[in-house]
């Protein structure tokens, strides 16, 4: 099975975080797929998932930046428009705090990896 984690992921650091991630947050990752139709019956569902989780808290982190590439303001735009279709603002916010959570719990994971 090959790995769509982002290459700026030691592989091995990686796969250790993303096991201990699904352990503790494969409902939440379920619950964002089906929060924006992504079919959680294809092969690395999961990885995707945290993908898209990790490109929603890098888009902010952009976001709040003075300067950004042109291409990174419309990725963010392709994602916040993955989040809104057909949603309360209450709904958004709650897939875009479950993603940030998502990000940072691999994050501290990762970190942890020796």
């Amino acid at each position: 099975m090959e790995s769509v984690l982002p290459a700026s992921y030691e592989k091995d650091r990686a796969e250790a975080a993303f096991e201990l991630l699904l352990r503790h947050r494969s409902s939440e990752l379920k619950q964002i797929a089906n929060d924006i139709s992504y079919p959680t019956s294809g092969e690395n569902w999961q990885e995707k998932i945290l993908v898209f989780c990790l490109d929603i808290d890098k888009c902010f982190l952009d976001l709040s930046q003075d300067t950004i590439k042109d291409h990174e303001v419309f990725k963010c735009m392709k994602l916040m428009k993955l989040l809104v279709k057909n949603r309360s603002n209450i709904e958004i916010q709650k897939v875009q705090n479950l993603a940030y959570t998502i990000a940072e719990d691999f994050k501290s994971f990762y970190e942890r990896q020796s």
